[in-house]
């Protein structure tokens, strides 16, 4: 799924400001590589930053191979960060498994029928 927006304050390459992007869901392996990959204390800061590196499909006319970590750390405004952020929040939402209203028809029909139901086993 991708998303596409626009920067706020845009980051500088090539002598000249890139405002445009489209980004794909970060996944599990952008947050493996991201732990991988970061050198020093892995922030939660600085592995969101490169989990945008890598699912940053274009950046104005930046070239892809470009789009990388120490681009966003130095040029990215925790503005612009936060428009990410909030553009990969809002497509979660959408893609987010809704549940039904109706409850489906092997379900019980009185509370009490629901609270004879057996309950998950504890962690222990």
């Amino acid at each position: 799924m991708k998303i596409t927006g626009s920067l706020l304050y845009g980051v500088e390459f090539g002598g000249e400001v890139h405002y445009d992007f489209a980004l794909r869901l970060p996944t599990v392996a952008d947050n493996i590589a991201a732990v991988e990959e970061t050198e020093g204390p892995a922030s939660g800061l600085r592995i969101e930053v490169y989990m945008y590196s890598r699912a940053l499909e274009s950046l104005g006319t930046i070239p892809r191979e470009a789009i990388t970590y120490e681009l966003l750390s130095e040029q990215l405004m925790p503005e612009d960060l936060d428009i990410l952020g909030a553009h990969v929040a809002e497509v979660k939402k959408k893609r987010l498994r809704r549940r039904n209203d109706s409850a489906p028809s092997g379900s019980p029909s009185s509370p009490s029928a629901e609270s004879e139901s057996p309950s998950p086993p504890s962690e222990t």
